[in-house]
């Protein structure tokens, strides 16, 4: 079910009364048949998977919170790890592997027949796996108690408005929203509405209008021209980050409005004036959890093997830094998705980043306003490498921008960029003032006509420019 869909709109309007007139205990009972109804309503077949990942950390927390052993505890840890991992390599990884070593193999001459189970990437597995595994780490590091009932942890793995592509919420934050009771009040149905409203925007608006513009590009063949290669990756700009941010804001109205906070995902990343603080930004649920799931125990780790501790102490961090932000940002990668442009989009963000580390007293002197164009144009440079659909149409398209870049004649433009520059420009104007505010929802604090005139107009846009095809979030199928 998409949040834009029809048949969301029908499962909504049953579940949200329900969940106003039901006590605490069966508002978590509700909502956890619900968000199964929810995913089952993709693929029924793949409720076995969430089940299975729920049932094995579920057990696992309890272990672990239930052994002073810390050789047990460490057992139930690495058996938790271990079959999250394996489930998300297994059915998302697998045949791409499969398939890359048969490749491999061909160039030497060697014929390979391996398996393949030739199934689809089950939706959402690396949201929900990703989620667990924190939790678990979290009770393991003392951070929050196991809990205890089956059904508030299951609901605080497949909780609907965040199940499919997050925000990716710790224990921390949502088990205890899950164990209290909540109140919904006005103030956070309203605020909801307005927040889902301007995800809706983003998404049907923004998004599926410049699609076809990436489409277009992305899916011809050499020689390609630099212009339309430009417009295209600037497209592919807008496209994924109000897609996804747009999933995000709608996730967040959607759990408001049912007295339940979701954590922020994206604060304005097109304004940041480095790489470093893109990444603060952009899916901040994400880049938070490699950080402290991955990059932070992976540095200490490294520091303190026997060959690094005997370099003087300036490279024992500089081997250690490089080290673990290659190897963290290639798994971040490989996160979005089965290819090797996906590991090689991680390595350009670590070597942009590295390279920015060691640059930084100079980079800090230029001026803010050329920072933050230079940092929207290297990020563009990995949304070119993310969205290829191949490493050769990766090398010629940064090849084209180079020798082959010519400026359009009349009617030589991508077909419908000009309505995506007018809808790109609202975008910019509103995170403008945005960003001058430091406020996302400041709109909310404008005198009431101008802040009703404003949600009129996106209603409006909505219902004029709105796609009716009901495509889906890029980031399903991560």
């Amino acid at each position: 079910m998409l949040f834009h869909s029809l048949q969301f709109l029908a499962f909504f309007l049953i579940v949200y009364p329900l969940y106003l007139v039901l006590p605490h205990r069966w508002q978590n009972r509700m909502l956890f048949v619900a968000s199964w109804v929810f995913y089952g309503a993709w693929d029924w077949r793949y409720l076995f998977l969430l089940a299975l990942s729920t049932i094995i950390d579920y057990a696992a927390a309890l272990g672990i919170e239930g052994s002073a052993d810390p050789k047990r505890r460490r057992v139930w840890l690495a058996m938790s790890i271990g079959s999250q991992t394996t489930l998300l390599c297994i059915f998302k990884y697998y045949d791409f592997f499969a398939e890359s070593f048969q490749v491999l193999m061909a160039r030497f001459g060697l014929t390979v027949h391996p398996f393949f189970l030739r199934t689809a990437v089950p939706i959402g597995i690396s949201f929900y796996t990703f989620q667990t595994m924190s939790y678990v780490l979290d009770v393991y590091r003392g951070k929050l108690p196991a809990a205890k009932n089956f059904v508030d942890f299951g609901l605080y793995v497949s909780y609907f408005p965040h199940l499919i592509a997050g925000p990716i919420m710790r224990g921390t934050s949502l088990l205890p929203q899950i164990l209290e009771i909540r109140t919904v009040t006005w103030a956070k149905v309203y605020r909801g509405a307005y927040i889902f409203l301007w995800g809706l925007f983003l998404k049907v608006v923004i998004a599926d209008n410049v699609a076809p513009i990436v489409e277009s590009v992305f899916r011809s063949t050499a020689p390609y021209d630099g212009f339309h290669v430009l417009m295209g990756v600037y497209a592919f700009a807008f496209q994924i980050y109000c897609d996804f941010a747009g999933y995000s804001y709608m996730a967040i109205g959607l759990s408001l409005a049912m007295g339940i906070v979701l954590v922020e995902n994206f604060r304005r990343p097109y304004y940041s004036r480095n790489i470093s603080d893109f990444w603060r930004r952009w899916h901040i649920s994400l880049s938070s959890w490699f950080r402290d799931y991955i990059f932070s125990p992976l540095y200490v780790h490294v520091q303190n093997k026997p060959q690094v501790r005997r370099l003087p102490l300036k490279w024992r961090h500089g081997v250690a830094f490089a080290f673990t932000l290659f190897a963290t940002d290639f798994l971040l990668g490989m996160w979005h998705g089965v290819g090797w442009n996906y590991g090689l989009f991680g390595l350009y963000h670590a070597l942009v980043i590295w390279i920015y580390y060691y640059t930084k007293n100079l980079w800090d002197r230029i001026n803010p306003v050329v920072q933050t164009v230079l940092t929207f144009h290297i990020a563009c440079g990995g949304w070119l490498i993310f969205r290829a659909t191949s490493l050769n149409q990766i090398v010629e398209m940064f090849r084209s921008l180079l020798v082959n870049f010519h400026l359009p004649t009349a009617g030589s433009a991508p077909a419908g960029i000009w309505l995506a520059a007018v809808l790109a420009a609202i975008l910019l104007v509103i995170e403008i003032l945005q960003n001058r505010a430091n406020d996302n929802m400041m709109v909310l604090k404008w005198p009431r006509p101008i802040k009703y005139a404003f949600m009129t107009l996106l209603a409006c846009m909505i219902l004029i420019y709105g796609n009716t095809g009901e495509r889906p979030f890029i980031y399903f199928q991560f």
